[in-house]
């Protein structure tokens, strides 16, 4: 069995449910921050057996879309010398997925 961490932005955490449930793929969903852009996150936790991981795998990078768009990065931030806030461009979305070794599962 496996446990699957994915992280995922908001704007598509709501197509991503629908779809892991449809696949019957059970998951648990916690809001989440980004730490760089403090943007809104979405973490699923998913757990799959072995013979089901490349598809819950598959959902996944199907419902994660990446996009450009316009951010300021903060100036509070460590090695950032420019005090003038400067839009720059940065990819978002996307889906950063952990695969965990479960060594034992119980549901009561």
């Amino acid at each position: 069995m496996k446990l699957l961490f994915a992280i995922v932005q908001t704007d598509d955490a709501k197509r991503l449910t629908k779809a892991l449930n449809k696949h019957r793929i059970g998951n648990t969903r916690i809001s989440t921050v980004g730490g760089f852009l403090h943007g809104g996150n979405t973490t699923f936790m998913i757990g799959v057996d072995d013979d089901k991981l490349d598809e819950a795998l598959e959902v996944i990078k199907e419902q994660s879309s990446t996009r450009k768009a316009y951010t300021v990065i903060p100036s509070s931030l460590p090695g950032y010398a420019d005090h003038i806030s400067t839009p720059v461009q940065v990819t978002l979305g996307g889906a950063t997925v952990f695969v965990v070794n479960v060594e034992d599962s119980f549901k009561f």
